[in-house]
């Protein structure tokens, strides 16, 4: 029981530890995602994505330019739908062309979000959108300029479209003061970096209580086996105690007994003792048993020869006892279980056989046994069932630990050896449901896959 609260308990904190290490990671996750998007709010970030996407706008003008003659005086609208389309995908750009003589003509901003479309250009930049365009047309390359603000930048941009006639875009970004955002990013750097201490202070903290739990844990198994050792070592006692006072009481009564009927009861005392000595034998190869490592040798079987030698082993006895015993397999598992090894056909013999006797000691006469086998998903489920007095409810919890026996006579063994060899071949044994009359012992071996 102590075992498997500890295993709840250690299930339970990996479980909380996995939550909490998730809700750190996605904070922080957070964190550094707000700490780029507010770069991406610097002007300096934001200054040189416009000036890239400006030089990318020249070059969809001067491709337009190449296939439609915009130098003509009178094709007006031609150069600006140019120009409209160039600038279309791109929020707050303005653009145009620029000729010597005719100064800037083909202006759009296709995104104005004020009402109807806006026409004029803006005055005030025109000086300097002449000089830079005039600027790209001599250096034939493209060419930006920066006007930094407290509120907005602007992003100048000019390129060649043709010998005469230059491109330009305006980009107005607007930005957050850089002293601001610093004092920002420096306050969510100082909380990442907090957040980021603290989960490694908590690591440590729970490496030191992971030792101290091992620590512990090691005590407790330590404690839980000497424990165990005292239990069996108890019971142990009890259980060579009675032989021996049986084989001894019986000895003086024969030594004490008038010379007339001493031959008779020296060899009472001696059958008796003959008895008392198998069942020690008994209670020794059970031990051993308990003490030996079990390594199944796993081998195909026909399941229903294999429960009819089980049965036909104890016919005898079940007869003498009144107690009838039958079989009842599932249709079909029979050849399914001839070509697939599931377990080892020694060693299921002796659990079968333990849970037979078993049954035939809490059965009745007139009552009846019943072994059963059935595949069940991944699982084979075999069963051995009676209709005796059952189990007490206060030995259903610890019926398969060792020396547990609700029975005079008993070493409580049996079931204890059923547990280790089933566990050895990766099943598990369970006490059935309760029943009005009766107890029903199930066996779950692994099926393996095909």
């Amino acid at each position: 029981m102590t075992r498997k609260i500890k295993v709840a308990l250690g299930r339970m904190l990996k479980r909380d530890l996995l939550w909490l290490w998730t809700a750190i990671a996605a904070m922080v996750v957070l964190l550094v995602w707000l700490l780029l998007q507010l770069g991406r709010q610097g002007a300096d970030w934001q200054v040189s994505a416009a000036r890239s996407r400006a030089a990318v706008l020249c070059q969809i003008m001067r491709a337009g330019g190449e296939r439609i003659d915009v130098g003509a005086t009178g094709d007006t609208a031609t150069a600006r739908a140019i120009v409209d389309m160039a600038l279309r995908e791109d929020a707050g750009v303005e653009g145009g062309l620029w000729e010597r003589q005719r100064g800037v003509f083909a202006y759009a901003f296709p995104t104005y979000d004020g009402s109807g479309a806006k026409t004029d250009v803006p005055a005030a930049e025109l000086p300097r959108l002449a000089a830079l365009s005039e600027q790209a047309l001599a250096a034939r390359a493209a060419v930006d300029e920066v006007r930094p603000g407290l509120r907005e930048a602007v992003v100048y941009s000019a390129c060649p479209v043709t010998a005469n006639i230059a491109g330009w875009t305006l980009t107005r970004v607007a930005t957050i003061a850089d002293g601001a955002l610093r004092h920002l990013v420096l306050a969510l750097s100082l909380l990442l970096g907090s957040l980021v201490l603290a989960g490694a202070g908590f690591a440590l903290l729970l490496t030191r209580w992971g030792r101290e739990a091992q620590r512990l844990s090691a005590l407790l198994v330590g404690s839980e086996r000497m424990a165990a050792l005292g239990g069996l070592a108890a019971g142990l006692a009890h259980e060579i105690r009675n032989p021996l006072g049986t084989i001894r009481m019986k000895v003086e009564n024969a030594l004490a007994a008038p010379p007339d009927r001493r031959q008779a009861r020296t060899e009472a005392a001696l059958h008796t003792t003959l008895a008392q000595v198998q069942r020690l034998e008994t209670l020794v190869a059970s031990l051993l048993a308990l003490t030996r490592s079990f390594h199944p040798q796993r081998a195909a079987v026909a399941l229903a020869d294999w429960l009819a030698q089980r049965v036909q082993q104890h016919a005898e006895a079940a007869t003498d006892l009144g107690v009838t015993l039958s079989v009842d397999l599932q249709p079909g598992l029979d050849d399914a279980t001839r070509a697939t090894a599931l377990f080892d056909p020694a060693q299921m013999e002796r659990v079968m056989d333990n849970l037979i006797l078993n049954a035939l000691a809490h059965t009745a006469a007139g009552g009846h046994i019943q072994l059963g086998a059935a595949r069940d998903g991944a699982l084979l489920r075999l069963w051995v069932a009676d209709d005796g007095s059952g189990v007490p409810p206060a030995l259903r919890a610890t019926l398969f630990d060792p020396l547990v026996t609700g029975r005079e006579g008993g070493t409580g063994l049996g079931l204890a050896v059923v547990r280790e060899v089933v566990q050895a071949h990766g099943g598990r044994v369970a006490l059935g449901a309760q029943q009005i009359a009766g107890t029903r012992i199930e066996l779950e071996l692994p099926w393996p896959r095909s």
